[in-house]
């Protein structure tokens, strides 16, 4: 046989992004684009790497059901587990593998009363392209399983170490214990994040670099998470990451001798951000998207409130989130604190999308904007904790690449120059009683935080409860009770020097 190149094509992070958007290609066009890299190598495979599902409303109102029928489109047969598929819940993940007839693969995923990998996903897959065995090892990060959950399974997993679960099954495949046969070439499909520093050299993510420090014999590693796209080699192993939300493909390229042994592999990624004009939409995935569509919006079209002017929470030019809070912080918080009957009520505002137009607001909208449905978690936490969170809450996300704490219920002044973790001056309730460090306070966080999200910690938080509201329904309820969605800025956080 004479030598050959083969072609790994991974869309990883694709959210649900279902349609064209200002950034994303959209089904219709990203169906194009692979069918045009496959024509160019025929030796092409696709896989997806995680955190699938979960972004547009029409997504998860048919329970992924478009980005399955896509998949299968693909030919995907593959895919790693992100973080937001832990979403759904393990039935869910599970549901999903059967119906779009692909394998989950997530070997440190393990379930800690076997050891065994959970059930319904696979440590690895195998795949033959014109000859060549390609076993793919599946990767998940080991900050994925911090929220709460309830699917009465997830609680039972834990994450390993990959590195060392990779080498364990590395060799395992080495030894022939896979009746398909010894691979010619191992790559891993991992939700790691890894990024760039500020100085656009330097990599950031130690999961993945671990990784490629002590399995050399991966010829190339796919990894997500953080939405960049990268293309580099670290301790000698390709590395690439294609972006997110539809934007774009990452490739690994190996190249083989006639007897099957690598030569070079070599990574790639296109960026098809803000071009997405270039690649003609695929007509069939074009109408199946739309009848996916029309279908959903029978109900997720519904128009229950009014804007009386545009809302804007991130900044269409940064998705900075406002220190001081936005309209829609300011509504989140005060019907989480009427739900909740907590007069301090924390949420991360970095997980709310970019606003809502003047207007008409329908369900779709507020689906958009409210993309997790967290539960909220009330409790009693210690002034001193809830200091130190909210010192970890007051940051940026051009300094420290990550959007503010939003707070309902507490008087904040901080200054945007003093260094991260000490900006807060002071601290009071609505009455101006200043917090004291060793009284207790009933709070109301969301499960994100809650559980660790983002580096908060209320670990030491007492008499936890899971109150049965969720933010997104309660905020669809109580606009759908008025009819109208104010613009009205909190004024309980002020930031000097902010600008």
């Amino acid at each position: 046989m004479a030598g050959i190149t083969i072609t790994a094509a991974c869309i990883n992070d694709f959210h649900g992004e279902l349609f064209e958007s200002g950034h994303a290609l959209g089904c219709a066009r990203l169906a194009a684009l692979v069918r045009r890299i496959k024509a160019e190598n025929p030796h092409t495979f696709v896989v997806f790497g995680g955190d699938n599902f979960r972004g547009d409303p029409v997504s998860e109102h048919l329970e992924g059901e478009p980005v399955l029928a896509f998949m299968k489109h693909l030919g995907v047969t593959m895919s790693a587990v992100g973080n937001h598929e832990f979403d759904f819940g393990m039935p869910m993940i599970r549901k999903w593998s059967r119906q779009g007839a692909f394998a989950f693969l997530a070997a440190n995923v393990l379930d800690r009363r076997t050891g065994d990998v959970a059930e319904g996903l696979a440590p690895y897959g195998m795949i033959e392209v014109s000859g060549v065995k390609v076993a793919v090892i599946g990767l998940t990060g080991k900050d994925h399983l911090e929220q709460s959950h309830e699917d009465g399974e997830t609680e039972h997993l834990l994450i390993a170490d990959g590195a060392a679960e990779a080498e364990k099954w590395i060799a395992r495949l080495k030894a022939g214990l896979d009746p398909r046969g010894k691979p010619d070439v191992y790559l891993a499909l991992t939700h790691y994040g890894l990024k760039y520093a500020e100085d656009g050299a330097t990599l950031i993510g130690e999961e993945a670099i671990e990784l490629c420090r002590r399995v050399p014999d991966l010829a190339g590693v796919f990894t997500a998470h953080f939405h960049q796209f990268v293309s580099a080699r670290i301790n000698g192993v390709p590395v690439v990451q294609g972006g997110g939300a539809g934007r774009g493909i990452a490739f690994l390229h190996i190249r083989l001798t006639p007897d099957r042994c690598i030569l070079e592999a070599v990574p790639q990624f296109l960026d098809f951000t803000g071009r997405t004009c270039e690649i003609p939409p695929d007509p069939e995935m074009e109408r199946l998207m739309e009848a996916y569509r029309r279908r959903a919006m029978e109900t997720l079209g519904v128009v229950v409130a009014r804007a009386e002017a545009a809302l804007v929470h991130k900044s269409p030019e940064t998705a900075a989130v406002d220190m001081e809070g936005t309209p829609l912080t300011g509504l989140a918080a005060e019907v989480i604190r009427r739900r909740t009957g907590r007069r301090i009520v924390l949420f991360y505002s970095g997980r709310m999308g970019t606003g809502l137009p003047e207007g008409d607001v329908t369900l779709y909208q507020l689906h958009k904007l409210l993309p997790f449905n967290d539960e909220i978690i009330t409790m009693k936490l210690p002034g001193k904790e809830l200091l130190r969170n909210l010192e970890h809450g007051m940051r940026t996300l051009r300094r420290e690449g990550a959007s503010p704490l939003a707070v309902g219920g507490l008087r904040i002044v901080a200054d945007y120059d003093r260094p991260f973790g000490s900006r807060i001056e002071s601290v009071r309730l609505e009455d101006g009683t200043p917090l004291e460090a060793g009284r207790h306070y009933d709070i109301a966080v969301d499960a994100f935080l809650a559980s660790g999200g983002m580096g908060f910690d209320f670990s030491a938080g007492i008499d936890r409860t899971r109150s049965g509201v969720r933010i997104r329904d309660s905020i669809i309820e109580a606009v759908t009770e008025t009819g109208r969605i104010p613009v009205v800025k909190p004024r309980n956080v002020r930031v000097k020097n902010k600008a």
